[in-house]
């Protein structure tokens, strides 16, 4: 090997070595600093601002998502009518849960015709319900991941809580511009909801 060769060779290794090192200081400040979670801006415009200006309707969850599965639900005691749809993204699999907007007569003639009592489990509902309350407001999106986040991605995602209240578990992080509240505890996020209201 001469020396030009030698030089060349040199010059290759030291390339690939500065580009392992950048790419290692680039991997150390994203795990630093979190990552912003895709499904943010992915579904920002479809999604998101709908249902924080209440125009959001059931059959445009089912468009963007595909098909849901309707499930009556307790929550804290009071039934909700809700849509659950799988996503998959930042590497993992979420549910996402859509309340439907229901006035009480509806929502009486849904118990009924359930039989539905607070302490019981969650109860599928048939598909027709579903087809038959397509253009019904959703009022709130909740996202739950498979496995808990890291609040690095939910500050890279939203930025600094705008306000922290302590819950019974943990303590909610509020982001009211957005609409959004993030339940944390133990250090980790445990689901995201959008639809929050001022009034």
């Amino acid at each position: 090997m001469n020396a030009r060769m030698g030089v060349r060779i040199g010059t290759l290794v030291a390339v690939v070595l500065l580009s392992l090192l950048a790419l290692d200081q680039w991997r150390a400040e994203q795990e630093q600093h979190g990552q912003p979670l895709a499904w943010k801006q992915q579904y920002q415009a479809s999604l998101w601002t709908p249902v924080r200006e209440r125009v959001l309707t059931l059959a445009e969850v089912g468009r963007i998502l595909g098909e849901g599965s309707l499930w009556m639900i307790s929550a804290d005691g009071e039934p909700r009518l809700v849509s659950r749809h799988p996503l998959d993204s930042d590497g993992q699999r979420w549910r996402v849960q859509a309340v439907i907007g229901l006035d009480q007569q509806q929502t009486d003639s849904l118990v009924e015709a359930q039989a539905w009592q607070p302490d019981m489990p969650d109860q599928a509902v048939s598909p027709a319900v579903g087809a038959a309350l397509a253009q019904y407001p959703v009022e709130r999106l909740s996202l739950l991941p498979e496995k808990p986040l890291r609040l690095r991605d939910i500050e890279a995602t939203f930025g600094p809580a705008e306000l922290r209240m302590p819950v019974e578990v943990g303590e909610a992080w509020i982001y009211a511009r957005e609409g959004v509240v993030v339940a944390v505890s133990d250090g980790q996020a445990h689901s995201i909801m959008f639809g929050l209201r001022e009034d």
